[in-house]
């Protein structure tokens, strides 16, 4: 019987700053018809991986990965396990159609080795279909075969780690901000955050081949100023201390706020500038999980953007395969726009990677690192 140890990272449900170091044993003989036993190469850790432990229980991250007492059989009370993107190695295999060595990219734990339950397998990936995983969506389910993706590359595995799922929601909620914009100025909120970068991105770029009128507007804090800017991804970029120079020549103008801090303060600040030329909020992430104030879609009459429902609609009407070449496309325009951007940052051990995780929790990282976060 072949033991393995898997290394967990655990944290306190109810203080995300307190966190454990747990092991547990996976027997490879207890793995049952289609159960996978996935042992995890590398992961990125970014701001979005805080905001699923901050909204663990509201959007129900925590259910994906709970945290299991030594009989494997109760859920160990009050922590949980943070989700990450990451690849993986197939480590053994009870499915005759996923093959032992396979290297997939997908939805992991905080974890060195995790057992799923294959279903739903194709040329281009499987989906974990454990009945111990409490899904949101099936988006998060998936896992792609790194042999069948038009998007990786061996080289760039650090880019894929902190870029691709984040890069994912920028590149649907571009789909959806097209289809919807009537020439407003598009205000994006903690701008120099992964996503809002991607998002930015597509949205300019593409403006000229929509034959849109929209603008976009990056604002965030006084000290990235010079970074977003550099980027070369906005229109306009403001600091959160110099909102008022948004009115100074278009009172007139209709703005749509894309908000990815969730930093109700700044919402109703916004909302208090612009009164009715506010005409959109559109709520996607929770980077400033630390703010006083929440916003409150019902007092705003804003919307929540859950990027998994477009990814499902666009993979329904285009087809799975042709959604990841356009995405593939997308992604190669984005990386070679801003490759001079970032720099990789490595990390490992559980040691570095509780460090990583709190500096992160604490708005403490540096911003422009591509975290690559390994288990040995």
């Amino acid at each position: 019987m072949t033991t393995i140890k898997s290394q967990q990272i655990w944290v306190d449900q109810q203080n995300l700053a307190n966190t454990n170091v747990v092991s547990r044993d996976i027997n490879i003989s207890d793995l049952q018809q289609d159960e996978v036993l996935l042992e995890t190469d590398s992961f990125g850790f970014s701001a979005n991986n805080i905001t699923y432990a901050a909204l663990g229980f509201k959007m129900g991250y925590w259910g994906f990965f709970p945290a299991k007492s030594d009989n494997d059989v109760d859920e160990a009370h009050g922590f949980g396990i943070v989700p990450v993107w990451g690849f993986a190695t197939v480590k053994a295999s009870c499915h005759s159609d996923i093959k032992v060595g396979e290297k997939v990219f997908g939805y992991l734990p905080m974890a060195s080795h995790w057992v799923i339950k294959a279903g739903k397998v194709a040329p281009h990936g499987f989906s974990d279909i454990h009945e111990k995983r409490k899904s949101i969506s099936p988006v998060y389910d998936q896992y792609i075969r790194c042999a069948a993706d038009p998007s990786y590359n061996k080289d760039r595995e650090a880019w894929q780690l902190n870029f691709r799922p984040l890069y994912m929601t920028s590149f649907v909620l571009d789909d959806y901000v097209a289809e919807k914009a009537k020439g407003e100025i598009l205000l994006l909120s903690s701008a120099s955050s992964k996503t809002a970068l991607g998002t930015a991105q597509l949205l300019k770029d593409q403006k000229a081949s929509r034959n849109a009128s929209y603008k976009v507007v990056g604002l965030t804090s006084t000290s990235n100023v010079d970074m977003v800017k550099t980027s070369g991804c906005y229109d306009e970029v403001y600091s959160y201390d110099d909102l008022n120079a948004l009115t100074s020549d278009s009172s007139n103008s209709r703005y749509w706020l894309l908000d990815f801090a969730a930093n109700g303060t700044l919402i109703n600040n916004l909302s208090e500038l612009l009164g009715d030329n506010l005409s959109e909020v559109t709520l996607i992430g929770a980077t400033d999980w630390k703010a006083e104030e929440k916003p409150n879609p019902k007092l705003l009459n804003a919307e929540i953007f859950f990027a998994p429902a477009r990814v499902k609609l666009r993979q329904g009407e285009w087809g799975h395969e042709v959604f990841l070449a356009k995405y593939a496309s997308a992604w190669k325009h984005f990386a070679e726009k801003v490759s001079d951007q970032f720099y990789e940052q490595s990390h490992c051990g559980t040691d570095a990677i509780t460090r990583l995780y709190l500096e992160t929790l604490n708005g403490s990282s540096p911003t422009k690192a591509l975290n690559v976060v390994t288990f040995d």
